[in-house]
């Protein structure tokens, strides 16, 4: 008894509420405070109150004293699920003061977003954890869809441990040879069509590449490339964004999205359009061409897994599910939540792998 009182004294030290805009700059402290960032007003008004799928900021926070301690973001996207719209919320900068953790604080910041928008216009939440966060998700009714994996083409072995702490570094050192030997003999093996042109774009050309997807509408679960999304997704402060546009008699045929780190360590083709299928790859080819001639001096270049197996080998892309990458890496989890009572949306099970078609794009990271 005495044990349950004094966990209702704390739980009632503390508040749970909605964001309000008085809380940007405890926010920002905070998220500097837990994640060594240094973020400002623009990056969180883009991020945030920009987003243009939601009417209000997607923010829960905790707070105890007048003093923000603990927030649980979301990032939302508008997925396509066989053709239909849907709003989708992935949590992201989830974070707690270091002085107020192990309250149980975050559990009740996830109950409270929960009950928020059970029911609502979201259709279900996902996300791309880390394992320790996945496991967590897994016991607080999410499910797995599969882990994702990621094709990387490796320029400069030791440069992979500027993708994650996780590659352990005396692999890396074994891989060594084994990496370089391979680009030698496959680089050049892509073969750009000679009728298809490809133009760089410093800023993204949100109305062209909008109108490469129209015309090219895919069943399963992916983002909505419409307008509204190329023109607000790729504004983000944080990160520098180039475009590539594959053209055929002047007409766009395909685009690819580029992502850098501040160093240029890491180039990460975070968007591709449309998502490639058995139809004509001749753009996708030319842009995987341009893409690893440009970025020859990043140690790494990052793809998705919807490129396709034989031009991503032909590019010299290997995927980190398998060897010889598969002996270092540690993949991603890709899980759902579902919100309204089933896991089934427009017909399609948003458990299985098979129906969704994933790039970088729908990850709060890119």
């Amino acid at each position: 008894m005495s044990q349950q009182v004094g966990e209702d004294a704390v739980r009632s030290d503390y508040g749970i509420r909605r964001f309000r805009p008085e809380d940007v700059d405890a926010f920002l402290a905070l998220h500097r405070e837990t994640f060594g960032t240094d973020h400002d007003r623009e990056w969180f008004a883009w991020k945030y109150e920009e987003n243009p799928y939601v009417y209000h900021v997607p923010i829960f926070v905790a707070e105890r004293a007048g003093e923000l301690v603990g927030a649980r973001p979301f990032f939302a996207l508008e997925l396509s699920v066989n053709g239909g719209r849907h709003l989708a919320l992935q949590p992201c900068d989830t974070m707690v003061h270091p002085d107020h953790r192990q309250r149980g604080l975050s559990a009740r910041l996830n109950e409270a977003a929960i009950e928020k928008y059970r029911d609502r216009d979201v259709s279900f939440l996902f996300d791309f954890p880390d394992e320790r966060t996945a496991a967590d998700h897994l016991q607080r009714g999410w499910k797995r869809v599969a882990d994702q994996p990621t094709y990387y083409r490796v320029q400069n072995p030791a440069g992979l441990q500027n993708v994650s702490s996780t590659w352990a570094s005396l692999g890396v050192r074994a891989l060594t040879p084994l990496l370089e030997g391979y680009n030698r003999l496959s680089t050049g093996r892509l073969s750009a069509p000679e009728a298809v042109t490809v133009e760089r774009h410093d800023a993204v050309p949100a109305a062209t590449l909008a109108g490469i997807e129209y015309d090219r509408r895919k069943k399963g679960i992916h983002i909505h490339r419409d307008l509204r999304f190329y023109d607000w997704r790729f504004r983000n402060p944080a990160r520098d964004h180039a475009a590539y546009v594959a053209r055929r008699d002047g007409e766009p045929i395909a685009g690819v999205v580029v992502a850098t780190s501040a160093d240029g360590a890491v180039a990460t083709l975070t968007d591709v359009t449309p998502l490639p299928d058995g139809d004509d790859r001749g753009g996708l080819e030319a842009l995987l061409d341009r893409v690893v001639r440009e970025y020859a001096d990043a140690d790494v270049v990052a793809a998705p897994p919807v490129l396709p197996d034989d031009l991503a080998s032909r590019a010299s892309f290997h995927r980190d599910d398998r060897w010889p990458l598969s002996a270092v890496a540690t993949r991603t989890a890709h899980l759902v939540r579902e919100l309204s009572g089933g896991w089934r949306v427009d017909g399609l099970d948003v458990t299985d792998a098979d129906n969704w078609q994933l790039t970088f794009a729908e990850r709060r990271t890119n």
